[in-house]
């Protein structure tokens, strides 16, 4: 069966750089949007030559540099290994040695007998590079600070392009945890240890309205987020379900095979239920083969030329956000609830604790009582601003 495309209005088109999505495409959001793993998926969804290039440059691999498609290709090979000596796997002669390393991606999306072959090979690949990025940013002599500053000059860049195409960007935000906040969080969350804090760095783009929200995602998809990296577990999407808003946002009715129904939240029990918003966590990759001095050489030989920073991006239309912020959902609420949980813990079985919980029930139950309050939303606080705000 052929894959499904959807033709673009002339407006959307000029303002995506492209005529026409795929059922690829809206595959590749929903994955984002939901937060599941790219090692569950049966196939890959590349049409063309041009789509995988693309989505290796979003993946921080350029296929005109010869020594970044060697990493590649070193990465095939230990994927290859892998499957010889841990899984016993033997594989075919044209998956072992492709003429193109982008080739394996297009094997993957076919309909061919290699697919399933190929699309094992992808996913072994898609951990190795993980955890050799990982290696490097452990060995690599940068601070973290080097690699947040990267990361927002990239989004940044992103987002100023999306201006100049005409994006209808309210307001966009980078913010970082305070130290204080990383407190609260390890100490609100029974699971959580510092290394699951994956939203120590995060992006907010509030859209003048509803419509812009997935033709951001779908922009941020292309030139910014690789979707294979989107964290499991770590996406919300409380705006609408899927289908509807590519129909609200995009003039296109899905095909029942394409279709997505239900709302989605990562479990986070201090969010209010009508906090309304689309997020995700993603590893976003960061080339650092600049900072390398000549003694860490050697580490991009062995390990590459790309770090991973866990990143938070957040999509909201500004009637939601307003919305959010003014009724049960607001920020400081969901702060003194998550500060009575700490509260709570500290003095487990102690009167403070239950009293702390009790007044931040208290608290929710007046807000939802009173209902949002009736006025026009605030003016934009512009562009760009550093937030405070952690949610």
């Amino acid at each position: 069966m052929q894959e499904n495309r959807y033709t673009l209005d002339r407006e959307l088109s000029n303002l995506l750089n492209v005529s026409e999505i795929t059922g690829g495409d809206i595959m590749e959001i929903r994955h984002l949007i939901r937060g599941g793993s790219i090692v569950d998926w049966e196939r890959f969804y590349f049409s063309r030559l041009s789509d995988v290039d693309e989505f290796l440059r979003v993946s921080q691999y350029d296929p005109d540099n010869i020594l970044d498609m060697e990493r590649l290709s070193s990465i095939h090979q230990s994927a290859i290994e892998y499957c010889r000596t841990s899984l016993g796997l033997d594989l075919p002669s044209v998956i072992v040695r492709p003429g193109r390393i982008q080739d394996l991606y297009l094997y993957a999306s076919s309909k061919g007998e290699h697919r399933t072959q190929a699309s094992m090979l992808l996913k072994v690949m898609h951990v190795i590079n993980h955890l050799e990025a990982r290696e490097l940013l452990y060995h690599l002599p940068v601070s973290e600070r080097e690699f947040f500053a990267r990361l927002e000059r990239r989004v940044s860049r992103t987002v100023n392009r999306m201006l100049e195409q005409g994006f209808p960007i309210e307001t966009y935000q980078a913010s970082q945890k305070t130290k204080e906040s990383l407190i609260t969080k390890l100490l609100s969350k029974r699971k959580n240890t510092a290394a699951q804090v994956f939203d120590r760095i995060r992006f907010r783009i509030i859209s003048s309205n509803r419509a812009g929200l997935l033709p951001m995602l779908f922009f941020l998809k292309k030139y910014l987020i690789p979707f294979t990296y989107v964290i499991p577990g770590e996406s919300t999407n409380t705006i609408a379900p899927v289908s509807q808003l590519f129909q609200e946002t995009m003039g296109i009715q899905l095909r029942d095979e394409d279709r997505d129904f239900g709302y989605h939240a990562a479990q986070n029990p201090f969010s209010h239920r009508d906090f309304r918003v689309i997020s995700m966590v993603v590893d976003t990759p960061v080339r650092v083969d600049d900072l390398a001095d000549p003694a860490s050489r050697r580490l991009l030989t062995k390990f590459g030329h790309i770090v991973f920073v866990p990143t938070e991006f957040q999509l909201f239309d500004k009637a939601s956000y307003f919305l959010n912020e003014s009724g049960p959902a607001a920020h400081d609420l969901y702060k003194g609830r998550q500060v009575a949980e700490v509260i709570s813990r500290l003095f487990m079985g102690d009167e403070r604790g239950k009293a702390a919980a009790q007044r931040d029930n208290a608290q929710t139950r007046s807000h939802e009582r009173r209902g949002r309050v009736d006025m026009d939303p605030p003016e934009p606080a512009g562009r760009k601003k550093n937030s405070d705000s952690e949610r």
